[in-house]
């Protein structure tokens, strides 16, 4: 309990002072530390948004309102006035990021409503202020449209690409496609909140705010690293065949490496979760000692009704199995993948407290032991 309240879950409000009107001074621009897929160049009179992490390489100018175009700006090269005041936001990770900056208030589309796990959003849903828009892959053009947004941000899901919202870029209306599940990095993936903190002129707010929980991440590394034991653990089950599992350089790869934990595919080099079959995780899971991530479940039995083989396994036995399921809305929201994107340092603790109960005071804040 003690050190899950040292970690400050709460989100402080952000003060008129942090809400910059400005193009940021040198002290203010965000510094891009652990994540890959995209970088803000502030060497040209205006600073330069590229998004490398999609199918496209694209590039934008970040311009206070009100002022003029630059000269020979290229075509491709997209322009998004900030502050911006309206965002459509399609994912529930990118609401995580706009939580993370007290910038509820700006938002005025989403994908579904039912994915929302955050009370404030919720509420202004059934209010009216915020539309329902639909996801990437079934968009409401039209009602984006009329919604005028400043910016719509869209996930790169595979085969995404800029030229699939033209009547958007035709009307003006900047879309950029957000990268941040492709980042291996734990801290990597939780950077992007520095992007929409540039969009909404808070560099300096994130810059302090994210330095700080990027060192409790950092701090409950080092602590689960003094333990000498490395249970064996398996993630995921099996779906429509496949069964998918982390490698080393992946982003629950790291995870479970910073809370001092192996799993049978910790030697391979990937950096992506790759599918093999569950006859071959099956003499992993009859010794492993936890068994996380079980799929979409929240009840134990339900593993065993999927396939009673999975019934055998040494977690399920003991009844080690533990799943992202603590924080969710009555409409199945669930905050591992909203809020829990800018917070890896919650995530880390909570699979620091289940393999190693001993190193931290921490109550499971995403996690729970399934019954």
């Amino acid at each position: 309990m003690l050190w899950f309240a040292a970690l400050g879950c709460s989100s402080p409000q952000v003060s008129e002072a942090t809400r910059q009107t400005s193009s940021p001074s040198s002290s203010e621009q965000v510094n891009i530390q652990y994540a890959e897929g995209f970088d803000i160049n502030y060497s040209q009179p205006h600073p330069t948004l590229s998004i490398t992490g999609s199918n496209d390489t694209a590039r934008y100018v970040l311009l206070p309102t009100g002022a003029s175009l630059p000269e020979g700006l290229a075509p491709s090269t997209q322009v998004i006035r900030t502050p911006v005041q309206r965002i459509v936001a399609t994912s529930t990770t990118h609401l995580g990021l706009i939580e993370w900056l007290d910038a509820r208030d700006r938002l005025v589309g989403i994908g579904r409503a039912d994915l929302v796990y955050d009370d404030t959003i919720r509420h202004r849903v059934r209010e009216g202020h915020i539309q329902e828009v639909g996801t990437d892959g079934a968009l409401n053009v039209e009602l984006v449209l009329s919604l005028q947004p400043d910016v719509v941000m869209v996930s790169a899901t595979p085969g995404v690409r800029l030229a699939q919202y033209q009547p958007l870029l035709s009307a003006g209306i900047p879309v950029i496609v957000n990268a941040e599940w492709m980042e291996a990095s734990p801290l990597g993936k939780a950077e992007w909140v520095k992007l929409m903190a540039v969009l909404l002129q808070q560099e300096e707010y994130v810059n302090q705010r994210f330095g700080t929980m990027a060192s409790r991440y950092d701090s409950i590394a080092q602590r689960a690293q003094q333990t000498t034991q490395q249970p064996l653990v398996i993630t995921g089950s099996p779906f429509q065949g496949s069964w998918y599992v982390p490698g080393r350089d992946s982003y629950v790869g790291q995870l479970l490496r910073d809370a001092q934990a192996t799993w049978p595919w910790s030697q391979d080099t990937s950096a992506v979760s790759f599918n093999v079959s569950l006859e071959t995780v099956y003499p992993h899971g009859l010794e492993a000692d936890y068994w996380i991530n079980p799929g979409l479940t929240d009840r134990l039995s339900s593993l065993g009704e999927q396939d009673e083989r999975l019934m055998a396994f040494q977690p399920y036995q003991q009844k080690e199995v533990y799943n992202y399921y603590r924080r969710t809305s009555p409409d199945g929201g669930n905050d591992y993948y909203e809020g829990g994107t800018v917070h890896p340092d919650l995530i880390l603790a909570d699979l620091v407290e289940i393999f190693h109960p001993e190193v931290l005071d921490h109550s499971l804040y995403y996690y729970q032991k399934l019954q």
